[in-house]
């Protein structure tokens, strides 16, 4: 095959993945809190805010915020140019992904069939995570940027590339936490030239080199509005087991089966090449923990294989089937490999146009972020927010984490949560045993609970699924004043909200209707009640 023809081929299979994981952007659960965040940053003029100003559980409490640069971008861009704007950052970021994905598998010379194989079962997997606009995107985009550029270091330790990797750190520690994936690879590919150098298989210079641009880039990641207790606070988030569905091990929640590609992947590679190297072995199997531990690194997972691996799955694929590699090298079955490209880049397109099609119809085109309504999670409860609004329903409200920035977008200043979904860069310890014990309340439950005795807070806004709804449903000091599919709403029997407890016992509170999806930041005031 020559070299034009796997250029060609292989970049319209690029081309065709970065489409499809670029066909739909829907609202992460955090986009409020993260455009609100840059929003008000630019308004006051400020980098940060060091106290937090929206929860009544720990009023102004220190706030350390490891995404301000990302969300300083976000209130910049939603701010000047809508949803279009954020449709851009994300999509931006798909192409530092992928394009360091294209030069890896150019410079390690991929085969053909390794190359389809890597892009297409890669980008099934990132589309389950890189479908929200969120700060984790640039994770995602810089682990690849690093992880390229040690593995040319380490096979061309003349290059001078690893100066970029110091100034890829600066950015990386103040957008997103995950730089300390960034931190932990380069420690780990330090090592590794350090024991051959020892070996002679590296010069002293070579490894000094790579050890001071490593050093550079662990100290520039002290340059933030924090400086080391950016770093503490980091440790402390991943070191403890949390509440949120991805931050939980690969084996205890229910995901798609797609998130076990890159696993498959890594088996290939490994047990049916001789071509792997030692260090991509330690490499991998260190992102593949990761992964196993927290389902949100599946993504780091994939990006590595994608990365990593090209020549192994090469070899594989020939070892494996070495017939066929023989039959279709050739240049005899040319048109029927452009037939194949063709015909598989067509498959991969017309998944994407399908998805376009079905958002278009719910009046989401693929330049707009779409926010679904009706479900616990992804789904915002714009039904329940919308008759609060319209009872001008106002206090301390303790809500479902994945919904807490969407309440605090809509109802902030006149209402405060109890927690959201920033936990450890705000909320203590103490505070998280207690959310985490009301979200496990069920009817056997009894007695008082801390979030609800021992704080002032007023209003509920629930899952309509949630177990804690048969507990309240014996408190006689608390009503449920609304309930749609999805949603419940409960206040505290006090004497300023007794109008509305009788209205609600006379049925008078209307669900509102609401069509399934609706464009960020979905606003509940032009929607029309039954």
């Amino acid at each position: 095959m020559s070299d034009r023809e796997w250029r060609c081929s292989t970049a319209m299979i690029w081309g065709a993945c970065l489409f499809l994981t670029c066909t739909v952007t829907i609202a992460d659960p955090d986009l409020w809190g993260h455009t609100l965040y840059g929003l008000r940053a630019i308004e006051q003029h400020v980098l940060v805010e060091r106290s937090d100003p929206f929860c009544y559980t720990e009023p102004d409490a220190v706030w350390v915020n490891h995404e301000w640069f990302s969300e300083l971008s976000f209130g910049w861009l939603w701010g000047n140019f809508g949803n279009v704007g954020l449709w851009f950052w994300r999509n931006f970021w798909l192409l530092v992904i992928f394009i360091p994905a294209w030069f890896a598998l150019r410079k390690f010379k991929a085969s053909l069939a390794a190359a389809i194989l890597l892009l297409v079962y890669s980008a099934f997997c990132l589309s389950q995570f890189v479908v929200f606009v969120r700060p984790q995107l640039v994770t995602f985009g810089c682990f690849a940027l690093t992880l390229l550029l040690l593995k040319h270091y380490l096979d061309h330790p003349q290059s001078k590339s690893i100066w970029y990797l110091p100034i890829v750190m600066l950015f990386w520690s103040n957008s997103h936490g995950g730089f300390l994936a960034g931190v932990g690879i380069q420690g780990i590919v330090l090592l590794w030239m350090g024991q051959g150098v020892y070996r002679s298989l590296y010069r002293r210079r070579d490894f000094l080199r790579l050890g001071i641009a490593v050093g550079l880039g662990w100290a520039v990641t002290l340059i933030n509005p924090y400086g080391i207790r950016l770093h503490q606070m980091l440790w402390d988030h991943l070191l403890t087991k949390q509440i949120v569905r991805e931050w939980q091990p690969l084996w205890e929640a229910q995901q798609a089966l797609l998130y076990y590609v890159p696993f498959l992947l890594i088996a290939l590679a490994f047990l049916g090449s001789r071509k792997w190297e030692w260090i991509d072995l330690i490499l991998i199997a260190v992102v593949a923990y990761q992964a196993v531990s927290h389902i949100r690194h599946v993504a780091l997972l994939a990006i590595a294989v994608l990365i990593l691996l090209p020549r192994p799955v090469s070899d594989a694929i020939r070892r494996l089937f070495p017939h066929i590699s023989r039959q279709w090298a050739g240049p005899q079955r040319a048109r029927l490999r452009y037939l194949l490209v063709l015909s598989t880049m067509l498959m991969i397109c017309g998944l994407g146009i399908q998805t376009i099609a079905n958002l278009w119809r719910e009046s989401i085109p693929p330049w707009q972020i779409g926010v679904e309504t009706q479900s616990r999670a992804p789904g915002m409860p714009v039904a329940a927010i919308t008759v609060m609004h319209d009872q001008k329903l106002t206090g301390n409200i303790l809500t479902d984490y994945g919904w807490a920035q969407y309440v605090i977008w809509q109802t902030f200043p006149e209402s405060r949560v109890a927690f959201d979904g920033r936990y450890r860069t705000v909320y203590s310890a103490k505070l998280e045993r207690e959310f985490v014990e009301f979200q496990k309340l069920d009817e056997n439950s009894r007695g008082p609970t801390p979030l609800l005795d021992q704080y002032p807070t007023e209003i509920l806004l629930l899952p309509s699924s949630m177990p804690a709804i048969k507990y309240l449903e014996q408190r006689k000091d608390w009503a449920q004043i609304y309930e749609d599919q999805q949603a419940t709403l409960w206040v505290r029997d006090l004497p300023r909200l007794q109008s509305m407890i009788e209205q609600a016992r006379q049925a008078k509170l209307t669900i509102p209707e609401v069509e399934k999806w609706r464009r960020f930041p979905a606003d509940p005031k032009t929607i029309a009640n039954k």
